[in-house]
């Protein structure tokens, strides 16, 4: 039996990643700014100091987004999530197809019983599609394709 192979999409690494970054800058800013402004009021402070933990939230939830990835072994594939995990059997998964909204590209793994977005597998669109994604989505119906010939071979 082989060992699990861990996967992490590079593009939506860079994606959270920046986005830390950014934000945590913008936690940063936001004190200096309140601070060197000075004159501000009560009601200018209050919602500075909204503005600040509204960041800090945003840039904590993009730090445990870091921990995404998925785990592939024979049985199925296994998408971890910022706060869980999805587990699916690759006999389960009906179709992998790339999609997304305006603004990113998504991994859809469909199922009998809908399709699941995994975080792992988000990426912005301003650069056009990530050959990291396309990578990913090759590897995973290489493994598909792979569990499945086992399974007829049985």
């Amino acid at each position: 039996m082989r060992t699990p192979t861990t996967l992490r999409c590079r593009a939506a690494v860079a994606r959270r990643v920046v986005a830390v970054v950014l934000l945590g800058y913008m936690s940063a800013a936001v004190p200096v700014y309140l601070v060197v402004e000075g004159g501000a009021g009560a009601v200018e402070l209050l919602f500075g100091g909204c503005l600040y933990l509204l960041i800090v939230a945003a840039a904590i939830a993009h730090a445990f987004g870091l921990r995404c990835r998925m785990i592939l072994d024979e049985e199925g594939v296994t998408f971890v999530e910022p706060l869980s995990e999805v587990r699916f059997r690759w006999d389960e998964i009906t179709a992998i197809a790339i999609g997304g909204d305006s603004h990113t590209w998504e991994v859809e793994v469909r199922t009998l019983t809908g399709g699941h977005r995994p975080g792992s597998l988000k990426c912005l669109k301003w650069f056009g599609r990530p050959r990291s994604l396309r990578r990913t989505v090759e590897t995973l119906e290489r493994y598909r394709a792979r569990a499945g010939a086992a399974a007829a071979d049985s």
